[in-house]
């Protein structure tokens, strides 16, 4: 694990976002380093919300406001502070259709 300057950038911030204080308090820098790398990652589209989560075995619900802090910090994305959220009311029910 290196330290890097975009590193301490982020945890610098840790006081304006309570999901980064609680995973470097709860989990440690290693796990927030990779943690990091990861949210990189899943703005490139390379991973997921879900593979973060199980990758740092943090609780999905830490994970996605990690994400959204990461996202704040870093200015990841297509414009969009954050990753999107689908509820069930933003899909269609095709009759009969389970899949």
């Amino acid at each position: 694990m290196s330290i890097t300057p975009e590193l301490v950038e982020v945890i610098a911030h840790k006081n304006d976002y309570a999901a980064l204080e609680r995973v470097l308090v709860d989990n440690g820098i290693v796990t927030f380093a990779l943690a990091h790398d990861l949210v990189k990652a899943h703005s490139e589209g390379d991973v997921t919300v879900r593979q973060i989560a199980s990758l740092t075995d943090l609780s999905p619900g830490t994970t996605y406001d990690l994400v959204d802090a990461l996202y704040s910090i870093l200015d990841l994305g297509d414009g969009e502070s954050s990753p999107t959220t689908y509820t069930p009311d933003d899909f269609e029910e095709a009759a009969g259709d389970l899949l």
